[in-house]
């Protein structure tokens, strides 16, 4: 039975939405209010995780059903989200950064790993491990605990650990999906999220081979929602006047 397909629709369209807004319209417009071009942004990337964040706390920071915190690793704040619903914890990643730490398999240090170390144990396969069970335990119990107190709960709470996946470039979302990985980095569970956005409302694209795409115009092939289409025009309304500081409660 797959453990990923209990989390509610509510909860997933709240999630994909943060995610598509983040890398699409938000960016688009953020930049844009600062003149700044993309060709030669050095932030960019971590901006987009800015956006995305915000949004997430827009949306599930006085949810009664759900946890949302930040917690560091190093110098990096990550949002990690807790449905009481389905005693699932879920961080946020892009699916390129995934496959870089899935092929360093003996990377058992990251994060990700020690979650999977602790809350998926029941998704191990049979075969052999490539990590010591015993010498690694101890630094995943500290990182799962460092993360679980910033969450403000128990690590007895939480039943299992899944990971959002996502693929963007030049303000397209490529694709969604949720995966649940065991110690060894086996994907034991994969559901695809990219149905939880409409056609119509989306820019989910199946394959995208566009990367001559010219970075400094922004919403070049990007099909905008009427909701964009409205950010657009209220950008416009507002490009000769000064752009007024405003606090988004973003995770710096």
């Amino acid at each position: 039975m797959s453990l990923i397909c209990n989390l509610s629709k509510t909860f997933i369209y709240g999630i994909t939405s943060s995610i598509l807004d983040a890398v699409t319209d938000d960016i688009i417009q953020d930049t844009r209010q600062a003149r700044l071009n993309r060709s030669y942004m050095n932030g960019y990337p971590t901006r987009i995780w800015d956006l995305l964040n915000r949004n997430l706390f827009s949306i599930y920071g006085e949810n009664d059903d759900i946890i949302i915190r930040s917690t560091l690793r190093g110098t990096w704040h990550f949002i990690v989200i807790f449905d009481k619903s389905t005693n699932m914890l879920v961080t946020i990643m892009r699916e390129e950064r995934f496959q870089t730490v899935k092929k360093d398999r003996k990377n058992g240090h990251h994060y990700i790993a020690h979650l999977a170390q602790i809350f998926n144990v029941n998704l191990e396969k049979d075969q052999q491990t490539i990590f010591d069970q015993e010498s690694d335990k101890t630094e995943a119990q500290k990182t799962v605990e460092k993360i679980c107190s910033d969450l403000c709960i128990s690590i007895e709470t939480v039943k299992h650990h899944a990971i959002v996946l996502f693929s963007a470039k030049n303000e397209i979302l490529h694709s969604i999906r949720c995966v649940m990985i065991n110690r060894n980095f086996d994907e034991c569970e994969s559901v695809s999220w990219n149905e939880y956005i409409s056609v119509n409302e989306s820019t989910v694209v199946e394959q995208v081979n566009k990367d001559d795409i010219i970075h400094n115009i922004p919403n070049r092939n990007l099909k905008y929602t009427n909701r964009a289409k409205q950010k657009q025009n209220l950008n416009a309304s507002v490009s000769y006047k000064p752009v007024e500081s405003e606090d988004t409660n973003e995770v710096k």
